[in-house]
């Protein structure tokens, strides 16, 4: 098979954007539990910054969607068979051990916080955002939830650890991507279109159930990934078609979906043409240094927001309610924060994963 443009040895660079996109994610949280920020000096121009986490996690989407069908085709190409038992247990393997840890670890974190009365675990805290971002339910069917990973949709999130809402669309893309894989192989252009008909259809006449709708809401965007790897890997998706399919996403986003998904769908389309640059060109070879905060990135993902909570409960137990104005506390919470993610992926993560897939 000939790759297309595509710089082979630019493939690690995925895995520094895995690690950085993760730190993104891990700045904005320590932002907002461990500072209270000033009017108009440092602290607030890195809030305003470091805003964008919810933007940040639709970078993993399209990431996910690429990394997902590159090794899944080139497996393909290699083996001529589609093994659906080993593609689960690959995916159980890398999504399942390190949750698990992290669950285990935000129950104890959360109920240490909870038995010192920590008004952050309780949403009484004097800060309107960290009461409206942390909640501390640990219910068994919540757990059952975050296992199934029907979180955000049946039940909450488990305890302080919102960010496991992404969770859910990652395992049903998953999930999703096999029938659409099959298709795929047969005739990409038409899967391609049938997959855009579906989303616009789910958007005008939400299907049931609920998690459905909600997964395939978002299902388009990890769905560009899977196009951009099938258009770098071969030359079976035709430029025109491409570039056509990309217009009509871009002209929905900014008319009939302009609201939330459309918005998503519009940085969606940018974080494509990122990638493409970036695999394409040597413009970003810089990047290669950051490739080993990719190995616990997942980890630090799982994680951080448990320990940023509970370092800002005691931040302000220490400081009579308040948090500070300066950025002391933060760079402790995000050294803190890698640090404990670097160690536990040594345990959840890297036994799992001899290779990425």
């Amino acid at each position: 098979m000939q790759i297309r443009k595509i710089i082979p040895e630019n493939l690690v660079l995925l895995d520094s954007l895995r690690g950085l996109t993760a730190l993104y994610v891990l700045i904005a949280h320590a932002l907002l539990l461990l500072t209270a920020g000033d009017a108009d000096g440092f602290m607030s121009m890195l809030s305003s910054i470091f805003q964008y986490a919810h933007q940040a996690v639709l970078f993993f989407f399209v990431l996910s969607g690429f990394v997902i069908h590159w090794s899944t085709d080139k497996r393909f190409c290699r083996e001529k068979t589609f093994d659906l038992k080993a593609y689960l247990l690959r995916r159980i393997r890398r999504i399942y051990p390190p949750l698990l840890a992290a669950l285990a670890f935000t129950f104890l974190l959360d109920q240490l916080g909870l038995f010192l009365k920590f008004p952050i675990y309780h949403s009484q805290t004097a800060y309107a955002s960290i009461n409206a971002l942390i909640q501390t339910d640990h219910r068994l069917q919540t757990l059952l939830g975050n296992l199934l990973f029907v979180q955000n949709v049946y039940t909450p999130t488990w305890g302080t650890n919102g960010p496991l809402w992404s969770l859910t669309y990652e395992w049903w893309f998953y999930i999703l991507y096999i029938p659409v894989y099959g298709l795929f192989r047969k005739n990409k252009s038409f899967t391609s279109a049938f997959i855009l008909v579906l989303w616009i259809l789910n958007r005008e006449f939400p299907f049931k159930p609920a998690l459905f709708t909600i997964v395939f809401d978002y299902f388009i965007i990890w769905y560009l990934g899977v196009l951009l790897a099938d258009y770098l890997r071969s030359k079976d998706l035709k430029t025109p078609f491409v570039v056509s399919y990309v217009i009509i996403l871009f002209t929905l986003s900014l008319t009939r979906y302009s609201g939330s998904v459309g918005s998503d769908l519009l940085i969606s389309l940018g974080i494509i043409l990122f990638l493409y640059l970036v695999l394409c060109s040597n413009a970003f070879i810089g990047l290669g240094k950051a490739r080993k905060l990719g190995d616990f990135s997942y980890t630090l993902y799982l994680i951080h927001v448990p320990i940023l909570c509970f370092l800002s409960g005691v931040v302000m137990h220490a400081r009579q309610g308040y948090l500070p104005a300066n950025g002391l506390y933060v760079a402790a919470g995000i050294l803190f924060s890698l640090s404990m993610a670097w160690l536990f992926h040594f345990i959840s993560e890297k036994p799992f994963t001899a290779r990425r897939v």
